[in-house]
Order: structure tokens, then sequence, then C-alpha cells
């Protein structure tokens, strides 16, 4: 008699576990394009995954990453690997335009893609069949052309310009492919057209390194007068701010970046645009919303205005809980629409959600 009351017990809870999407598990694998580590690049790409990590924690989801060290080729040779793991969805990166083949290779196995941080171009979007559609389950990504804009004016403000005196302006890309770098350069490039007192003098690729970007600079100075260097990133920042020191330049430069990779003790820069590395952990917010039919069809592809200025109010207390790997006090959970009262996904919701947790 007692046995089969207890089964019964145990079979309820079992059936009440299984119909709460709150405690539902999945296995995501995130195919990161950076390196594990700090690199010529910057540690961006690691710092994605320190938000992810944490996030995952925080929503029950297994989450493994692999990293393909800004190598496209030897993405596209992962794939095997990711569907032999079999997870529920892959989060993927448009790293040189190279996405597309791998949503086409995961759909023919039953696995869903989720776009994070570069996007689909709208060509490779109506190239997909319905079926890799409807397996493309969402995309986040920030507003990377309100990013180039706001380095530019931002520089410019911190200027100091003299009456009649025109700024020269030099600019440093990421690449020729990737979604991001495109549109922090059209950005740029429209912030241009609307300030008559800033004349560019080049536009140069860099390839996110901080080595060609130290390269370009060391030769460009030889021969060219510059006020203003603005970046696509903070390696390429610091790139041009070494080039600058070992030249003995003798009026000021100010350099101006985009990853929030700023305290850099040995190259310090006046000024970066970030918060966008939070993005990985909305991707598994939006996942596990979209997962549990919280999220809505028309919901699931957002572009974020997420950038803020390193002289914002957060910027410090976000920089320094990413350097102290203090991601675990974040409560993600506030910003999945289960919650009561769902938060924005904002830096400064960010720091909200850190404090309740800390002080409840």
């Amino acid at each position: 008699m007692h046995k089969n009351i207890l089964k019964v017990i145990l079979f309820l809870l079992m059936l009440c576990q299984s119909n709460d999407g709150h405690t539902k598990s999945f296995k995501v694998v995130f195919l990161n394009p950076g390196f594990p580590a700090q690199n010529h690049t910057g540690n961006f790409w690691s710092n994605v995954t320190l938000f992810m990590e944490a996030a995952a924690t925080d929503l029950d989801i297994e989450l493994v990453t692999i990293y393909a060290q800004r190598d496209h080729i030897l993405m596209r040779s992962m794939i095997k690997d990711i569907i032999a793991q079999k997870p529920k969805y892959v989060v993927l990166v448009n790293e040189k335009g190279i996405a597309l083949d791998i949503i086409k290779q995961l759909a023919a196995n039953e696995i869903a893609s989720f776009m994070l941080l570069n996007n689909l171009s709208s060509k490779d979007l109506s190239s997909l069949t319905r079926k890799e559609k409807q397996l493309l389950k969402g995309s986040v990504i920030p507003n990377n052309y309100s990013a180039g804009k706001k380095l530019f004016n931002g520089l410019v403000n911190l200027y100091p310009s003299a009456p009649n005196k025109f700024i020269t302006l030099l600019s440093l890309q990421g690449d020729y492919t990737t979604p991001a770098s495109l549109e922090r350069e059209r950005g740029l490039a429209d912030a241009l057209k609307y300030n008559k007192s800033v004349t560019a003098i080049d536009n140069t690729i860099a390839n996110w390194s901080k080595e060609q970007a130290y390269k370009k600079i060391k030769g460009i100075l030889q021969h060219a007068h510059i006020d203003i260097i603005w970046t696509a990133n903070d390696a390429m920042a610091f790139g041009a701010k070494k080039a600058i020191e070992e030249s003995n330049i003798g009026y000021p430069i100010y350099i101006g970046g985009i990853n929030w990779d700023i305290d850099d003790p040995h190259y310090p820069i006046n000024l970066s645009y970030g918060g966008h590395v939070a993005l990985g952990a909305q991707s598994l917010i939006m996942l596990k919303d979209i997962d549990n039919n919280y999220l809505v069809i028309d919901e699931r592809h957002q572009v974020i205005d997420i950038f803020e200025s390193s002289l914002s109010p957060y910027y410090k207390n976000f920089t320094q809980r990413l350097s102290q790997n203090k991601l675990e006090y974040y409560n993600f959970s506030r910003f999945s629409l289960s919650s009561a009262m769902p938060l924005t996904f904002t830096v400064e919701n960010l720091s909200k959600a850190y404090d309740e947790r800390t002080t409840n």
C-alpha cells in the first residue's frame, strides 16, 4: 500500500516537472568565431562566452562552446562535430559571411540555429528554404550602425578643436564582409556627411588586429597629420596608440574603439563604446523563451541599441565585474518573459539585475 502511494507521488512529481517550462533543460552549442583567451584581436569573444556561461547556469541550459580561432575554414570543418553532439540549438555568428552554409547543414540534420551579433544578409535570408527558415529560430544583433555613429560623434565632442580648424580623421575597419564591420563603417560615413569640420584622410582594413593596426598607423604617420583615429574595435585602437607613442608625435591624437576593452594599461585610449558583449546571455534568454513558447514569432529577431560610452556611469562596474568574473551575480532570469516583471536588456538594467541579486 505504502509502495503504491509512493509510486503515485513520484509519478505526479515527474509529471509536474515535465510540464514546468522553467525547469526544462536543453543543450546549446555556441560556435564562437574567436579565441578562448585574449589575443591579437582582443578578449571580446572569450568574454561573450563568460556571459553565456553565467546565463546558462541561471536558465538551466547545457552550454557547450567551440572556438574557431578567427579561422572561417576551421569553423566550417567543425560542423560535423557539432551535429554529432546533437544539440537542440546552435548559436552562430556570421563572421565573414559563412553562416548560411552552416545553417543549411544544421537544418538538414533537424538542428535549429540562432544568430548572435552578426546576422545573415537579406540575400542569404531569401535563399533559405521554408524548412531552413523555420529552423532559424531567432537572432539578437546590436545596432552596429548606431555604434559607428556614436563613436564618431563622441570623439569629435572630446577633441579640443580651435575656431576655424579642420579636424583630420583616419578610420580602421575590421574586414570587408562581416556585417558588424560594414554597419559600423556605414554609421561613421553617415555621421561624416553631417560634420563639415572633419575631413577623412584614410579608411583602411586592419582585420580587427592590434598588430596590423600598429603597422598601418606607423606607416601613415610618416606622411600624414591625424587628429582623430576611429577604429571598429578596441584591439585596433590599442595598436594605433602604440604606433603613436613610438612615433613621438608632438600633438594630441584622440583614439576611439568599440568593445569596452579600453582598460589597456600600456595603451589607454580616449573612448570606447560597448555593452554588446553581454548579448550572448540575451541569446540564451531568448532561446529559453522560444523553447517555452513565451516569445512570439514577430519578436524573435531583435536589433538592440545596447551600446554605451566608456564615459557612462555604468561602465566601471560592468567592466570590473567582467574582469573579475563575477557574472554569476547577474540575475539573467529577470530578463526572461517568464519573469513576473521582465526587464528590457540594457546595460543599465543589467546593473539593476546585479544589485537585486546581491542585496536580496
